[in-house]
Order: structure tokens, then sequence, then C-alpha cells
């Protein structure tokens, strides 16, 4: 899956289909070998979550409904196989003197770990919670207090990153759009939510905050990170057409390689990575059964609202219209419905309205900052549910009163950003 998502990312496949829908089968093999592996739980809620996309899918295709097979088979391999590859920065990522290394806690080291997981998730997008989030795990396992944290700074960067998948999708339906207009509106918004969440950590986690423990952030610490923000960074601009999650694996395996080599020589590193591959990499089994089901779940849902196509219900598209649409896809977040989904759904209808583009992006943008957040079938939640063992829904109903006071708070800022950017 790994190496045909990457190799196709470059171009060096030919056609994207083909090869996608082979990455994809590579996956559902992978996850059928390994599936015996996970936890009971997994296995029950993998299992419904099949029977239920399933059962959409069957339903919309006796309603004629075309149900594109391959993208089912494919769907979220590029997700994953980003966090695959950036697996392989464990390697190298722990220092030697780990258990020896004591983890900053306390109001600062809260400050410094949210700065940082602010600033590498705009470049290297989920690698950053992963990274950070596994280091904190290792020595105390995460709790409801820091897992909910990560997921809304995170998911605020999504708000105006051009890096980030959110960014690609909504350029590609709203292609009108001027990139510099959406970050100009999407920084402020991501840094009100920002604030929010630091100064909620001051009044309402007052102890939670004092007892916090956060990620080192001496230089030594920050190499790996800052090196794989850079080597992304380059990379992009070397091959611009490659998709930015094949970027970020093919970068986080770079480093992985460079770094092994310069410590233990070509033949210890090819061990470690014969290790790895046996023994480390198939524990993103979780990951990698949440996300195939919750592809297929994806594929039903929008199959249903596909089939359910009615007359237009927008007559035109202003301010409070982007309100709206805003309000409707969180609502919709909540039930489970990715934000991708509904941009797919909403783009054509109010596309033929002749809207603002810049205006139509940013409210989309701002749905996928809320929505992820708040969607236990997000790639967000079901990382840290397939990670940390946070379920998914539960993490989701935590960032719920987060993500309607920022609804309000977009709503509002929309009004202001389309009267001042007009």
């Amino acid at each position: 899956m790994v190496v045909i998502t990457i190799l196709t990312g470059l171009q060096l496949l030919g056609s994207e289909s083909g090869p996608l829908l082979m990455a994809g089968i590579a996956a559902w093999l992978a996850a059928l070998l390994l599936f015996v592996d996970t936890a009971r739980v997994l296995k029950i809620q993998v299992s419904l979550i099949l029977l239920i996309g399933i059962a959409m899918i069957v339903y919309a295709r006796r309603h004629s409904v075309v149900v594109d097979t391959n993208a089912l088979i494919s769907a979220n391999t590029g997700l994953m196989t980003m966090i695959a590859a950036v697996g392989f920065l464990r390697l190298v990522v722990i220092p030697e003197n780990e258990q020896e290394e004591t983890l900053p806690v306390g109001r600062k080291a809260f400050l410094q770990t949210i700065l940082g997981l602010n600033l590498s998730s705009s470049i290297i997008n989920i690698s950053a919670p992963i990274l950070i989030s596994d280091r904190i795990h290792r020595s105390h396992p995460l709790d409801r207090f820091t897992a909910q944290t990560f997921t809304r700074i995170f998911c605020g960067v999504s708000s105006w990153s051009p890096f980030f998948a959110a960014m690609a999708v909504v350029l590609t339906y709203v292609s009108d759009a001027s990139l510099l207009w959406i970050i100009v509106a999407g920084f402020p918004f991501m840094l009100i939510g920002f604030i929010g969440v630091y100064l909620e950590a001051r009044v309402r986690y007052a102890e939670e905050l004092e007892s916090f423990v956060g990620y080192p952030t001496h230089l030594s610490a920050l190499k790996i990170p800052v090196i794989l923000i850079i080597t992304v960074v380059l990379i992009s601009q070397l091959l611009p057409a490659t998709p930015i999650l094949a970027l970020i694996a093919i970068s986080a395996l770079l480093v992985t390689c460079s770094f092994l080599i310069l410590r233990h020589g070509m033949t210890g590193s090819i061990q470690r990575l014969k290790n790895y591959v046996s023994g480390g990499l198939p524990r993103i089994v979780n990951e990698l059964c949440l996300f195939l089901a919750a592809g297929v779940l994806a594929g039903g849902i929008s199959a249903l609202i596909t089939h359910g196509v009615f007359e237009n219900p927008f007559d035109q598209f202003n301010a409070i219209t982007a309100a709206e649409v805003l309000a409707l896809m969180l609502l919709c977040a909540f039930c489970g419905i990715h934000p991708i989904i509904m941009i797919s759904s909403f783009a054509p209808m109010i596309i033929t309205l002749n809207p603002d583009p810049n205006l139509l992006a940013a409210t989309f943008l701002f749905a996928w900052h809320l929505g992820t957040c708040s969607n236990p079938l997000s790639g967000t939640n079901l990382v840290f549910q397939g990670r940390y063992g946070i379920a998914g829904w539960k993490l989701a109903f935590w960032n719920w009163p987060y993500a309607i006071v920022m609804l309000v708070i977009g709503a509002v800022w929309l009004q202001i950003v389309a009267q001042a950017f007009p």
C-alpha cells in the first residue's frame, strides 16, 4: 500500500485509478490478515460500521445510484500511507536516553506544546499530533484534557494552512478562490480558537493544567520534526504536482533512512528497518481497520445523499447563507458525515448561483475545522481512537461545546470578512 501510493503520487505508475485500486486492495488484504490481532471491541465496532455502510450502498444501488466501487476500496489509502510512513520515525525520533529524560510539566509546558503542535501541524498535518502524542503517551497515557486539546488545536490549522488536505479539497471544488484571501480570512479564525483553548484550560481545567505532561521543546527534541518540516517544504517545491500526503510519507521515510544510516551504518539500518516492518508496522492495524471501514460508511452515506438530491435549496449565497451552510455542515458532522461529503454535495448546487468563491471556500474550510474535531468518524478522531484507545464518539462529544461556540464566532467572522474583503 505504502509503495504503490507513493509511486502513484510521484506519477510513476501512469493513471491514478488503477494503481490506487491496487493500493486499496493491498490495504484490505493487510487488514484481513491482521484483524485477528485487534481487540474485541474494535472487531465489533469495525464490523458494525462495515455492515451499515454496505447496507446503505446496497439500498442506493437498488435505486439506480452509481457507486464507485474502486473509490470505496481505495478510500483513505493516502492518509493511511502517511500514518504508516510517519511510524518509521519512531526508529530515529526517540532519543537513546529517553527513559532518563523528564518531560516538562505545568502551564508553561502546555503553552509550549500547543504552540509546537500548531506550528508543525500547519506543515506536516496529522503526523504532528501523532509524533507529539506518541512521545507523551509512552510515559503518560493521554487523558481527556490532552486528547481534546490536541484535536482542537490540530483541526484549527485546517482553517488556513495550504498544506492541509482540506485546502486541496476546497480549491478543487471552488477553483476560482484566492489562496491569499483564504489564508487572510482563516488564520484569525484559527487564532481565536487557539486562544479559546488556552483560556479554557486556564479557567476550567486549572488542576489538569498544573499536572499537564507536555512535549519537550528543547532543540534536540525538536530536531527531527523541524528537519521533517524542512524536507516536506523542499520536496513540495521540487515536486509541486505530488499530493501533500504522499510528500509527507516520502519525507518521513527519507528522514528516517538518512538518520538511521548516519547513526548505525547501512547494515545496521537495514536490520532495524526489517525488524520494524515485521514487528512495528503491523501495530497500525487499529487505524487501518477503522479507516477502511469508515471509508465504506462514508461511501454509503454519500450514495444516500446522492439518491436524495432534490431541487436546489439555495437561491443565493451571501454571508447569511454562509453561516447557514456552516451550521448545517456542523450538524451533519455531529451525525458522523465527514465535511468532504458535504462539500462535494453542496459545492455543485452553490456554484450554480455564481457565489463569491472566496467566501464559499472560507465557509467550507471553517466547516472542516469544526466538523473534523466533532465528528466521531473523522480521520483525526479515528487516529486518536486507534493509537490511544480513546473512543472516537467520546472525543467528538467532548469537542461539541468547543465546536458550537466556534460556530457562533465563525458565523460572525464570515459576516465581517465578507464586508471587509469583498
